[in-house]
């Protein structure tokens, strides 16, 4: 078995990727695939010296052994994963790369990281890896006792084992277990809470559609308080749920002073997490708990899972999506939706779920047939507004108000706007083609967010209504 992580998830074009693996083969090597529309081949190494490395607890950095990799300074940025292949040593090594690439989701033989543009041709819309969230849920490896998650920690836990789990680990996107991969979604194989799942198809659709990224992970934004300085849009998507203060405070001090950020996932900033050193992270308490932090999600995102809710298709096979409200709005620009009509409720659609989050509002207005607008009871800002409500209570698995609520707020006073789509599986109706309004307005959304100045983007044709 083969196994690895990285010393870094991220590198700059030009810089050195410090892969560490473990081995009980006598040699391996490494290829490279970046993935985006297509899955390619990029890089390739020699055999590589094989030894095999103790597999130590979740929480601890393992310090495996170290294989440094160049990336040339041409390197398009994006998100990258090393297949590691093990070998005797002794044949030759093939010259021709396979004529199929390989599935980059793997419970083992592969190590995903993220090469960012060079500072001088960095675009203006940065896409964030929820790094964090694919930690929290990694087992990690297949080993009984030294596999856990943040959860499904051992219990009784040793007083000397902290409740934490370490990015310096195989797993992390791809290479390892998700601890949830027996909750199996019927659209998709792949395990939810790995890169392929929602942010490999949300990415292959913005290089597809010509929409210029620069690539970062939870870490950087943690590290780094100049990371959203050359930016006008940050993006996130799918499943984004794990956040530190550092990753909050950038983000909220970015949107006042007029950068964007737009959500197209759900579950977002659910959970405060702490790092005890430099790798180890441990989930400290609920944003908006009031008991501390008592800092609603709300108050960045617009939005909380508080009034969403999260289901088992299995069990409650009803399509939910959005009925649209404020149709005027730009949001809306060349779907051709008008108020009342819904988006994403088609049979194999869902639009709303896995799991998705809400705004509380009035829920008498909408059975008078006047639209949702908050409440603001929950931490919502007073200029959020609502443009599609996907009721999820008749489903029987809603939490709070029990309807997911897309919309977004900002944009005046100098400030930035934040937009959030508050469903996980908005990229997979995205990358899937069957509801052209979801690509019409991530077009809009994405091109009118990322423009220096403030201007309507050109409509997409819808090829159907919604």
């Amino acid at each position: 078995m083969i196994l690895g992580y990285p010393d870094d998830p991220t590198v700059t074009a030009g810089g050195r990727i410090v892969l560490r693996v473990s081995t009980d083969a006598p040699a391996f090597r490494v290829l490279v695939y970046r993935c985006g529309v297509r899955t390619e081949l990029v890089q390739a190494t020699d055999w590589l010296p094989g030894r095999s490395a103790p597999r130590l607890l979740p929480c601890e950095d393992w310090d495996w052994p170290a294989h440094a990799l160049d990336v040339p300074a041409d390197r398009a940025a994006g998100v990258h994963v090393a297949v590691l292949v093990e070998g005797d040593g002794r044949r030759a090594v093939p010259q021709a790369p396979p004529d199929i690439p390989p599935d980059p989701d793997a419970r083992t033989a592969r190590v995903l990281f993220v090469v960012r543009a060079p500072a001088e041709r960095r675009p203006r819309v940065l896409y964030k890896l929820p790094l964090l969230t694919y930690h929290a849920y990694n087992l990690g490896v297949p080993d009984p006792g030294r596999a856990w998650s943040l959860y499904s920690l051992p219990e009784p836990r040793p007083a000397d084992v902290p409740p934490t789990v370490s990015v310096r680990r195989p797993g992390g996107g791809t290479g390892g277990t998700p601890w949830d991969a027996f909750n199996h979604d019927p659209f998709d194989p792949s395990p939810r809470q790995t890169f392929r799942h929602w942010d490999a198809p949300f990415l292959a659709w913005l290089e597809q559609h010509g929409v210029a990224v620069d690539l970062c992970t939870d870490l950087d934004l943690h590290r780094d308080p100049a990371l959203l300085d050359r930016c006008t849009l940050l993006l996130s998507a799918g499943h984004d749920e794990y956040w530190t203060d550092a990753m909050r405070d950038r983000t909220e001090e970015f949107v006042a002073d007029g950068g964007n950020v737009a959500f197209f996932g759900g579950n977002t900033c659910w959970w405060r997490v702490e790092f005890d050193d430099d790798h180890a992270f441990r989930r400290v308490a609920n944003w908006w708990d009031p008991a501390g932090p008592d800092r609603p999600e709300n108050h960045l995102t617009g939005v909380s899972f508080r009034n969403g809710g999260e289901r088992d298709r299995d069990d409650h096979p009803v399509p939910v999506g959005y009925r649209v409200q404020h149709a005027d709005h730009w949001v809306w620009e060349g779907t051709g939706l008008a108020d009342g009509d819904v988006l994403g409720d088609r049979p194999g659609e869902y639009l709303v779920g896995y799991e998705a989050d809400g705004a509380h509002f009035d829920r008498s207005r909408t059975a008078r047939g006047l639209p949702a607008r908050p409440t603001g009871d929950d931490g919502t800002p007073a200029d959020f507004i609502i443009l599609g409500v996907g009721d999820i209570a008749p489903g029987g698995w809603g939490n709070g108000n029990a309807a997911a609520t897309m919309g977004l707020h900002g944009g005046g006073g100098g400030g930035g706007t934040v937009f959030t789509a508050s469903t996980t599986d908005w990229p997979r109706l995205l990358a899937g083609g069957t509801c052209p309004a979801v690509e019409q307005v991530t077009h809009t959304v994405v091109s009118r967010l990322s423009a220096p100045a403030r201007a309507s983007s050109p409509a997409v044709p819808a090829r159907r209504r919604a």
